[in-house]
């Protein structure tokens, strides 16, 4: 083949065209969210005559053209791109007239709106009944279900997370406007900390598997089970009133639509991970199902107390050799990610009756290897820098997943229906740590190593039921629920080694003298077990009232929740005429020579506030009324009442009680207001009341060493309930059944609001204390903007844009708190803690539904917020900024295969915790501390689906 040779002038023209191109894309993106084409856009909603409900899949259409569409869940439809000039409109339902509405005038850049009503034909179809069934998981029915909604809401749809790699819930909340997602698990809305959300699957509190946060774990669902996920920021008489920033519901899969049975791979390669050297402990047979296999457990006639058996030295040595003394990490290549899922999707009927199946079992395996930075400091006298320790961290993490999802409907007819909807997951998180580096403060350089496993579980069932009578006038909805949920630490082991010898590395076990420190030289147990009970049930009566339809509705709620924790300190220390060559050994000849002459004894160093029983009864009651006063304008008031019973029995370090016992009852009133300017553009004003309670651990006395950040956890049981007044503003304005624009506005007022702070005894040598406590007051207020734009109408006529559509979400924050008497030396002019500045996503979805083929390019970012609150002495530790681009893409090939990939977090920006060092506002590398710096490296995947039915 001859070569094609170009001339300077036609390279230099191939250059201006790119040039082009690209400054036509640039500005097509900035411009999209609000650019309507040259082309005419008609318009509308169809009804029925009689009684004004909209009609589902109504055919619009130009007559004499092919141009048309389909009405969607609300009756509404749209044309674009229609020349301009007179058309008549045709419309047409099953057992209704057709409707042809004349002389309709299509302007250039303009919309035309066209809003009908059909009359039923005279005729009667015998035999034929069409009946729908309302889809809830597409951008279009969640846009709509945001739209209809009377409180401020955002949301994603499965049809939205399909078009990402993200694995679990966790990751998919982040999408969402204001959203975003702290340690991989826990969710912040509007910035605000964790402890200000609440979560619900199916209407009922979702369970917490953790022990030092009130939190719900969000990674314990995988995003393949989510039919959609709505967060509601408002306060209604018909929401829990335990929140500031916002309610979440879950909503798992539900009826299907087909019969089909899918199985979904995919592997996974992590950079920096994957076939590298991989080190963690030994575990034992069957590990990879991520259940405990017993194999770290303590033995079944393990001493309750070793000091109870003191008088005993035989018993102590038997104690310390019948545990699993294994201290060196097991060595091997890290494999690829894996993740496989099997859904079926079942319906059938009996006779009138209609039942729909969906389960889905999922198994997943990942690896993570992590080098991290960490150093800590004091400011001293004269704002001298002392720095306390410079710490290297080599972390293996291993996390295995299983999950089942098992959801059952019945359908008895149009006006009941039941469902049991079932959820249990069950995780596995192996992780060990080789810390090197020099403890300053010390004087000495670690040679340190950290074992944990952590198992944790959940399961959720409910029983729900809706029904209406009175042609839809009278609606009952109920749901009972089951949760459980569990945490197992069962050998959470560390060691100290220190070097003594720089130049070759030697090093010598630190071995305890006298009494042990377990945190040096010991071994963790923890086991967490929850339980929850709930139910519910609402009643909605529409009456009339004139030419006014009005709404009532009332309700009532009960839960009750208890829990149970217990750990262990086991340590060793060095036994009579201990042998000194010991030191000096490897770790597992240590634990060779367990006896109590001339070698290493077991040791109990468990305190009576390492254990607590927890319990929290709720009843609620509310009731609202829902008042049409014009056709634009709506107003929903109601008032909620929260009779909330809070115990907690431990004791403090020493053996004193520990007790509390707090009956509360919050009256918390609600208002939300609608007017609508046109059918596509309304604004929405709320306020309400709201509160925010104490989790059972920040309650408990109860402390906790984490080897990884080294800190100590502590609760306070002297906390109070936080409240907090909420005022909201939303301007929302909807193009298109599958578009979006809003703006909203916030401010909420807090009274004891709870942070987590560094207690200020704490801030010496040796490791912090987090502490939970009460701020006199704060606020918060913000903008969010939200935008979900189609670049269809764009001018350029590129079939590329026909097929592209714009994302974007911002959330700009402030908040300050006010400490009063309560500050002890804090800092007075900070935001919340756990409050970010700002938060930014933009997408840019890319669909070829003709070629099957999804291309997605996603950014996002937030703005620094405190991780814990500091003092003069120790600033406040800051989590930075981390911009994330992640590129996805989807390739059907038939009607049974699909080919997934992309590259999660292509920057690979590292994750940093830092602290003013110098006071200036100004957090910069360089100037400022690092307390905390690591990469997490891109993730590479490659998968595929197949639908076996």
């Amino acid at each position: 083949m001859t070569p094609i040779i170009m001339t300077p002038n036609q390279k230099m023209l191939n250059v201006y065209r790119m040039k082009r191109q690209i400054l036509v894309f640039i500005a097509a993106l900035l411009y999209s969210a609000f650019s309507f084409s040259q082309t005419g856009t008609i318009r509308g909603t169809i009804t029925d005559a009689k009684n004004k409900e909209t009609l589902i899949g109504a055919t619009v259409r130009l007559a004499g053209t092919q141009m048309g569409a389909a009405t969607d869940i609300n009756g509404f439809f749209s044309i674009a791109k229609v020349p301009a000039g007179k058309y008549t409109i045709e419309i047409t339902y099953v057992s209704y007239k057709t409707e042809n509405v004349e002389n309709v005038t299509v302007e250039a850049d303009k919309v035309t709106e066209i809003n009908s009503s059909l009359l039923e034909a005279a005729a009667t179809l015998a035999e034929v009944r069409v009946v729908a069934t309302r889809q809830t998981n597409t951008e279009v029915s969640v846009i709509s279900e945001i739209k209809a909604a009377q409180n401020i809401v955002s949301g994603i749809s499965s049809q939205q997370i399909a078009r990402t790699l993200d694995r679990d819930a966790a990751q998919v909340v982040k999408r969402v406007p204001g959203i975003t997602i702290v340690g991989d698990r826990f969710i912040t809305i509007r910035g605000l900390n964790q402890r200000y959300n609440n979560v619900m699957l199916h209407n009922a509190f979702t369970p917490s598997m953790e022990t030092d946060v009130k939190a719900f774990s969000f990674d314990v669902i995988p995003s393949g089970q989510i039919d959609r996920l709505l967060i509601y920021k408002t306060p209604s008489a018909d929401l829990p009133g335990e929140f500031a920033g916002g309610i979440v519901k879950i909503f798992t899969k539900n009826i299907p639509d087909a019969n089909t049975v899918t199985l979904d791979y995919s592997l996974g390669l992590r950079q920096g991970t994957t076939f590298q050297d991989f080190q963690a402990s030994k575990q034992g047979d069957n590990y990879w199902t991520s259940f405990n296999n017993g194999y770290l457990d303590l033995p079944k006639d393990f001493p309750k107390d070793i000091r109870a058996i003191g008088n005993n030295p035989a018993l102590i040595e038997l104690a310390g050799r019948s545990l699993r003394n294994e201290w060196i990490p097991v060595k091997s290549s890290a494999s690829p990610d894996q993740r496989v899922s099997l859904t079926g999707n079942f319906k059938m009927s009996l006779g009138k009756i209609r039942i729909g199946n969906i389960t889905a079992i999922n198994f997943s395996e990942t690896r993570l290897f992590t080098d991290t930075q960490r150093n800590d400091y004091n400011i001293g006298a004269n704002n001298r820098i002392e720095t306390l320790f410079e710490y290297d961290d080599k972390a293996y993490t291993r996390n295995n997943r299983v999950g089942i999802l098992h959801n059952w409907a019945v359908r008895f007819n149009e006006n009941h229906s039941i469902e049991f909807k079932n959820l249990f997951n069950q995780i596995s998180n192996g992780r060990y740590v080789f810390r090197s580096g020099q403890d300053i403060a010390q004087n000495y350089r670690p040679n340190n190593h950290s074992f944990d496993q952590i198992y944790r579980g959940i399961y959720s069932g409910q029983l729900t039921g809706k029904h209406e009578f009175n042609d839809d006038k009278t609606t009952i909805d109920w749901v009972v629920g089951y949760n459980n949920s569990y945490r197992d630490q069962p050998d959470y082991k560390r060691y100290r080694s220190d070097v003594v010898n720089a130049t070759t590395g030697k090093a010598e076990i630190y071995i305890p003298v006298g009494q042990a420190q377990a945190y040096f030289l010991g071994r963790f147990n923890s086991t967490m077990k929850e339980n929850g009970y709930t139910g519910s049930a609402n009643l909605t009566q529409k009456i009339k009232a004139g030419e006014k339809d009005i709404e009532l509705k009332f309700g009532g709620f009960f839960e009750l929740k208890d829990r149970s924790f217990k750990a262990r300190n086991l340590g060793y220390v060095r036994g009579g005429n201990f042998n000194a060559s010991l030191l000096s050994s490897d770790i597992n000849t240590l634990f060779q020579n367990i006896r109590n002459d001339g070698g290493i004894r077991l040791d109990e160093q468990t305190n009576s506030n390492d254990s607590y029983t927890a319990k929290n009864t709720l009843i609620a009651g509310y009731g609202l009324i829902n008042i049409p006063f014009t056709k634009q304008f709506n107003a929903i008031v109601g008032v909620r009442i929260e009779n909330n019973r809070q115990q907690m029995n431990s004791a403090f370090l020493g053996g004193a009680a520990a007790k509390v016992d707090n009956k509360i009852t919050s009256v918390l009133p609600s208002a939300n207001f609608t007017y609508n300017f046109s059918e596509k553009t309304l604004l929405r004003a709320a306020y309400g009341m709201t509160v925010n309670r104490p989790e059972f651990r920040e309650l408990a006395p109860f402390s906790f060493f984490d080897f990884d950040f080294n800190v100590v956890y502590e609760g306070n049981p002297n906390l109070k309930i936080a409240t907090v007044q909420n005022v909201d503003l939303r301007w929302e304005h909807y193009p298109t059944p599958s578009e979006l624009i809003s703006v909203a506005a916030f401010y909420k007022s807090f009274k004891t609001p709870i942070e987590s702070t560094v207690d200020l005894g704490s801030t010496g040598a040796g490791s912090k204390t987090f502490i939970t406590n009460n701020a006199e007051s704060a606020y918060s207020t913000g903008l969010e903007i939200e935008i979900k734009k189609g670049l269809g109408n764009l001018r350029t006529g590129s079939a590329f844009f026909e097929k592209t559509s714009l994302l974007f979400n911002t959330a700009l924050i402030y908040s300050r708190v006010n400490l009063g008497s309560k500050g002890l030396g804090q800092s007075n002019n900070r935001p919340l803690q756990g409050q970010s500045p700002y938060i930014v996503n933009v997408g840019i979805n890319y669909n070829d539904t003709k070629k099957d083929l999804q291309i997605n390019l996603l950014y996002n970012v937030i703005g620094r917020r405190i991780i814990a609150v500091g003092f003069e002495a120790y600033p406040d530790l800051y989590e930075m900024p981390r911009n994330v681009v992640d590129l996805t893409f989807s390739k059907g090939f038939n009607e049974r295969w699909t080919i997934k990939g992309g590259v999660q977090d292509l920057l690979n920006q590292p994750w940093r915790i830092m602290q003013d060092a110098n006071k200036d506002n100004k957090l910069k590398s360089g100037t400022d501390f690092f307390v905390q710096k690591y990469r997490t490296g891109q993730l590479f995947s490659l998968g595929f689906s197949y639908r076996l039915l």
